[in-house]
């Protein structure tokens, strides 16, 4: 009888096999996490370091895939599979990890291809490190609060919030109630020029319209009736960073004065005779798009152009489902502790029901939700599988927009119209609402396109905000 021939794979494997058992005697001594996969992306070796930091036993890792082992990772976001596609290195990667003990990491690591002894490629390794706290704390960056997605559209916007925080030019932020503009801030701030300086936060939605002059740049005494000298933010954020919240709420009369100070640099305290200098970095959020603000006479325009040499758009949660699972499973880690230490984990059955909702509330909302329900959790189960809304939170249990809703009743005229609406709904989503990259989609002129919006009862959808 003939010998019989292995295929290709099968060598690989016994390459890839070989090289392990080789190399496993090293890597099992280090501090550093290391992993190796195969060529499909599951786990052949997996050592203690990396088990320690990911809470899992490394004997039941091996022969799981990658995205088994962390299920909201997306492939495009792994730097093992990256390597894997690409047959290339992945050098230096910093994201933010979630550790076995819930806590925030950042975490620096590397993925190299290995290759068999006639070049085919046979597996990947990955060598991790958490980033150290004392290079961090030269800078201040120890305080700066971690922003965990795996969203596509927010991780670009946290990539630039890294290259705008390192300048001293105003920065403008914008984003629904909920989805972190203050985190932004907070962060903008930790990795600035000024980061050991103050960082003083107003929001301008919570001061009187009297009041907010004499809030900002301060009285002099005998300016009015009791008046005494008294800082305002302006001066208490001396060389540091001043942050307004809401500034979408600030009367247009304010705004000339706070453009006045973007403008020279200095200030007036109320009923003062000599200007001041302003040595402070301004950070400003609104919770409109800055266009929708403007049209509806809330933001001034050319107060607008002067915050927007640097300005972030910070996507709501609704755009990152993705991003459901991520913050729910943090919350729950970090939140169960002290509310509920019978919790340990997230049941699938109310990872979907999250998954259902819109989040009107964003962040925030998801956040209080999973504390809620922690309160509330009365079954003797490790795992947190009921959901709680308040009665008010009924309209957030909503079928993700990116579906049609209809079940296949009603008549076919109601059932057509349906699919219309959503097909329009995902090219317009999809588009970024730019109407007229929608209708070169859909195959359709602009015109048209409109029409059928507007029969269908899509009138909401607005022409694209400037890409800020």
């Amino acid at each position: 009888m003939g010998s019989v021939e292995k295929s290709p794979i099968s060598d690989r494997n016994e390459e890839l096999n070989w090289l392990v058992r080789c190399l496993a005697p090293i890597f099992d001594g280090l501090r550093q996490p290391v992993t190796v996969v195969d060529q499909s992306g599951r786990y052949v070796y997996y050592n203690r370091a990396s088990g320690a930091l990911d809470g899992l036993d490394p004997q039941q890792v091996l022969g799981m895939h990658v995205l088994q082992s962390v299920p909201w990772l997306k492939p495009e976001q792994s730097t093992l599979l990256r390597c894997l596609a690409k047959g290339q290195p992945s050098i230096d990667t910093v994201q933010a990890y979630v550790g076995a003990g819930g806590e925030l990491l950042q975490y620096r690591h590397r993925a190299i291809p290995l290759r068999g002894l006639h070049g085919a490629l046979v597996g990947a390794m990955e060598v991790g490190e958490v980033v150290a706290d004392e290079a961090e704390s030269i800078t201040g960056r120890d305080d700066a609060p971690v922003i965990l997605s795996v969203a596509p559209g927010m991780l670009q916007q946290l990539r630039r919030l890294e290259v705008f925080a390192a300048t001293d030019l105003p920065l403008l932020v914008h984003g629904e109630t909920g989805t972190g503009k203050e985190l932004f801030a907070r962060r903008a701030h930790a990795f600035s020029p000024r980061c050991n300086g103050p960082l003083i936060s107003l929001n301008c939605a919570a001061i009187p319209e009297t009041l907010l002059e004499s809030t900002l740049f301060g009285t002099t005494r005998g300016a009015f009736t009791g008046a005494e000298n008294r800082k305002g933010m302006f001066a208490l954020a001396e060389g540091g960073t001043l942050f307004l919240d809401e500034i979408n709420s600030m009367p247009l009369g304010m705004q000339s004065k706070l453009l006045r100070v973007l403008q020279d640099g200095s200030f007036l305290p109320l009923g003062g005779l000599t200007a001041q200098r302003a040595d402070v970095r301004l950070i400003a959020a609104s919770n409109q798009a800055p266009r929708q603000a403007i049209a509806e006479g809330r933001l001034r325009e050319d107060l607008y152009y002067r915050l927007n040499v640097a300005c972030l758009s910070i996507p709501p949660l609704r755009e990152r489902p993705g991003d459901v699972e991520l913050l729910a499973r943090l919350f729950v880690r970090r939140d169960a502790p002290g509310l509920n230490p019978r919790v340990t984990s997230l049941g699938a059955g109310a990872l979907a029901r999250l998954q259902a909702c819109a989040w009107p509330g964003n962040v925030r909302q998801l956040e209080n939700v999973i504390r809620r329900s922690l309160l509330l959790h009365d079954q003797d189960g490790a795992e947190l599988d009921e959901i709680v809304f308040a009665d008010d939170e009924a309209g957030a249990l909503a079928v993700p927009a990116d579906e049609p809703r209809s079940s296949g009743s009603g008549s076919l005229r109601e059932r057509l119209a349906e699919q219309e609406r959503h097909l329009i709904n995902q090219a317009v989503r999809e588009a970024g609402g730019n109407l007229s990259l929608a209708a070169e989609r859909l195959d359709v002129p602009r015109t048209t396109l409109l029409g059928r919006m507007r029969r269908l009862g899509l009138q909401a959808w607005r022409e694209p905000q400037v890409a800020d």
